[in-house]
């Protein structure tokens, strides 16, 4: 993909993204009274898990790049971290491909949809995580220095076009699910059929 492209995407997505919250907020209906909420289950403990070891390790190398570069300084830790991260990764993935698998199946295709794009975003990090080695260490180095000049309003794509084509649709998928998430409206559910349950789970006890 060319340079062009990545230095246009992130603003279209994000400005997708405030009509879609605008749209929303402009059509909201009348708060209305709160639905019981069931307990969560394994599925969704494991999504909530997964994506918040993946979100925190994104976030401190965006947020703190030298802190990431010194402590994956040693060969030891930076082990440790893309353990940790792919854990997180497996458990993320897992846990949605039963939620999407479910909504596909209760023909909930808007929430079907968003949850397809996550369990996409989440895989192709599995396969970053265990096809391009060490990503913690690289992605302060070609990501992040992307996503910094993005927010600065001077975007420069040059190590981001070179990448491979993973790390391209990794990050092509991100923009994706920040432009559609506001227009995703999942129709309400009985309190025996949350979100984050699998028709197994449901059965279960």
């Amino acid at each position: 993909m060319s340079d062009t492209f990545f230095t246009v995407i992130p603003y279209v997505a994000a400005g997708v993204a405030v009509a879609g919250v605008a749209r929303r907020w402009l059509s909201r209906a009348p708060a209305a009274r709160p639905a019981p909420v069931a307990p969560w289950t394994t599925s969704g403990r494991a999504v909530v898990g997964g994506a918040a070891i993946v979100a925190l390790n994104h976030a401190l190398g965006l947020l703190a790049p030298r802190a990431m570069q010194a402590f994956n300084a040693s060969p030891g830790r930076l082990f440790t971290l893309e353990a940790v991260s792919l854990i997180g990764g497996l458990l993320l993935l897992w846990g949605l491909a039963g939620l999407t698998l479910r909504r596909v199946r209760e023909g909930q295709w808007g929430a079907a949809g968003l949850l397809g794009l996550l369990l996409l975003q989440s895989l192709s990090g599995v396969v970053l995580a265990v096809s391009l080695r060490w990503g913690s260490a690289w992605y302060v180095h070609v990501v992040v220095p992307y996503l910094r000049s993005v927010f600065a309003f001077q975007p420069d794509a040059t190590l981001l076009a070179q990448a491979p084509f993973i790390v391209q649709l990794h990050t092509l998928s991100g923009m994706v699910l920040l432009a559609l998430a506001p227009f995703i409206r999942a129709r309400p559910q009985p309190v025996t059929a949350p979100l984050l349950v699998t028709p197994r789970e449901e059965t279960a006890g």
